[in-house]
């Protein structure tokens, strides 16, 4: 499946999927970077077959862990508890939309940071540290006596967010070849929504065994349990390639390379001001707007749900049909879901909740799918590094300006608006982008 890598991907000093396979003295094809054991399923004809060896869903499962503990524990894990945090220690939505933004800069420097340190760093070993750091920023906030603890912890887990994520999309498309990868790196970036998934539930069954309502230093604390597996889990799964491979440098100016770039760059940094609006206070606004603990909860989590199933299915139609529409439609979906989610009609705003879980999952699943088909590789991991530069500075805005118009106002319905009409703006780059149907018909299945 691997057979349709091109040369000039080695030639930007990129390095094709067939970098994770070594020959063994076996005659078998063995993957160095992802296998400590010789894996007898995964032959030399691997690379013209349709089928995925079961190291390699291995592979991918622990990298969609990894993602979980990064990104749906360390950081989205916040929104579910920000409501008992800012009771214990903030005091108004302004400053809790501030220390939103604490994981959101470190994530900035982090993603900064590891899209220099892919140039020489194996992603495998990239991944493991951020496992690392999200299970010290757990830790932290698992036991902070206050504010700054807090914030230390989430900056420490939102710079392990950075270091998992940035390679790990790159990983999963090398795996499976340009043939499948879309699907592979929905697949996971549902381990994020995995995550959102789990906090609920999570959180209210610590309530329920602690009789306190506003109990969240144990939710924490569990996930830091959970974090430790999963890095055990990498270092028997995953391990570093040879040293040749990572020596050669990346430029930036990789990025201008990939068709419609400018275009992936904007849609990626309106995304990021569009789902910065909801998702982050969409537990308050329901809790604002008579929902229980428990049933604000249970609706995020229906949005976990929703994203694990979205990457893997925007992935899937985007390999079989186009990148650019699929990305279109998926804006056009998540404008709906902040309005609906205001709606007085509870089945409506679960509705609302549902879509943009999908969508949350689904449109960096796609773009990264663009990336994905021009470059791969370290080339693919700075060229990602660079778009969420770019989404996670736009980010920024949202919180604040969300917690700001919350505390004036006592609700978030001016901030979700704003969400949709942005949503609505960034489907309309679809129309712009260079149709590409022809390159993306060798990639349908």
């Amino acid at each position: 499946m691997w057979s349709r890598v091109s040369p000039e991907y080695v030639t930007m000093g990129d390095v094709s999927p067939a970098k994770y396979l070594t020959k063994a003295s076996t005659d078998r094809v063995a993957p160095s970077v992802f296998s400590v054991t010789p894996d007898v399923s995964t032959r030399a004809d691997f690379l013209h077959s349709d089928s995925i060896s079961r190291r390699t869903w291995l592979s991918l499962i622990f990298v969609a862990l990894a993602s979980m503990v990064a990104q749906g524990f360390g950081r989205f894990t916040f929104p579910v508890l920000l409501k008992a945090i800012e009771n214990e220690m903030l005091g108004s939505y302004t400053l809790a939309g501030l220390l939103s933004n604490v994981p959101l800069v470190a994530y900035l420097i982090g993603t900064a940071i590891v899209s220099v340190a892919s140039t020489r760093i194996e992603a495998a070993r990239l991944v493991k540290i951020g496992v690392s750091m999200s299970f010290i920023g757990l830790a932290l906030m698992a036991f902070a006596p206050n504010v700054w603890f807090l914030c230390l912890g989430l900056f420490v887990a939102g710079f392990g967010a950075a270091a998992v994520w940035v390679p790990a999309p790159g990983i999963a498309a090398a795996l499976v070849g340009a043939k499948r990868g879309g699907m592979a790196i929905g697949l996971v970036g549902s381990g994020i929504g995995t995550g959102i998934l789990v906090a609920g539930p999570l959180t209210n069954s610590v309530r329920a065994v602690t009789h306190d309502e506003g109990a969240w230093r144990p939710v924490y604390a569990i996930q830091a349990g959970i974090a430790i597996f999963v890095l055990i889990g990498l270092f028997a799964v995953l391990r570093a390639g040879a040293k040749s491979e990572v020596t050669e440098k990346v430029a930036i100016s990789v990025l201008t390379t990939v068709p419609n770039w400018k275009w992936i760059l904007a849609s990626f940094a309106v995304f990021g001001i569009a789902y910065s609006l909801y998702f982050y206070f969409l537990p308050t606004q329901l809790l604002s707007n008579g929902w229980s603990a428990q049933s604000s909860t249970l609706v995020f989590s229906l949005l976990g749900l929703s994203s694990i199933f979205g990457g893997v299915l925007f992935g899937r139609i985007s390999d079989r049909y186009s990148r650019r529409l699929t990305m279109g439609f998926g804006f056009l979906l998540m404008s709906t879901a902040p309005i609906l989610s205001l709606s007085d009609i509870k089945p409506l705003v679960i509705v609302g909740a549902i879509s943009f879980g999908l969508c949350v999952a689904g449109v960096p699943t796609t773009i990264g799918a663009m990336l994905s088909d021009s470059l791969s590789g370290r080339s693919f991991a700075t060229a990602f590094g660079t778009i969420t530069l770019g989404f996670g500075i736009a980010q920024l805005i949202g919180p604040p300006f969300a917690g700001w118009v919350g505390d004036q106002t006592g609700s978030f319905a001016i901030p979700f608006m704003v969400a949709s009409a942005l949503a609505l703006v960034a489907a309309s780059f679809a129309i712009w982008m260079r149709p590409l149907e022809k390159e993306l018909s060798s990639s349908s299945v």
